[in-house]
């Protein structure tokens, strides 16, 4: 898959009783937004440019998807909503429901509260592609991460299906 980044390397994830998962990481530069603006930026997110468009980085990647033919959303966990345009600019959306049963599927597995989900949950035809976004030196996953992503294995998903991207600008 290419996303337009500049590197492609693995990264291994221990879950806490031992199981370990490697997936592949993807590194990209982002071109920051420079023009002023008045919209929320989640607490001090970055605001980065793609196309003439602000986008926080998780749907920056969202897009590059989406040109690739993949339909998916941005998992705000924190809010427990899903987007897929800036919040300041749009509504909240319902995934459509190829997504929605996974995403499900995926925390009744887990069998905790709605924690962990990857940043962005796509899918093209019967290939889903969920990917976790982390600005480099600043972010790292977390056990809940690694939790949710134990339990989408455990659904029969491949690692392989699952993608950290690891931005700075």
């Amino acid at each position: 898959m290419n996303l337009g980044q500049t590197s492609i390397s693995t990264e291994t994830l221990f879950s806490q009783d031992g199981q370990n998962f490697l997936l592949d990481k993807y590194n990209f530069i982002f071109q920051p937004w420079t023009e002023k603006h008045d919209f929320d930026t989640y607490g001090g997110k970055q605001i980065l440019r793609l196309d003439n468009e602000a986008l926080f980085a998780e749907l920056f990647v969202l897009r590059l998807l989406e040109k690739q033919g993949y339909k998916g959303v941005w998992v705000d966990t924190y809010r427990n909503k899903f987007w897929q345009r800036l919040p300041h600019f749009s509504f909240p959306v319902v995934p459509d429901k190829k997504l929605l049963d996974v995403y499900d599927t995926i925390y009744k597995i887990k069998g905790g509260r709605k924690s962990g989900c990857f940043d962005i949950l796509s899918y093209k035809d019967d290939h889903f592609v969920f990917v976790e976004l982390k600005k480099k030196k600043e972010d790292k996953i977390r056990q809940t991460q690694i939790q949710w992503l134990k339990a989408a294995t455990n659904m029969g998903l491949e690692q392989s299906t699952f993608i950290i991207a690891e931005w700075s600008l």
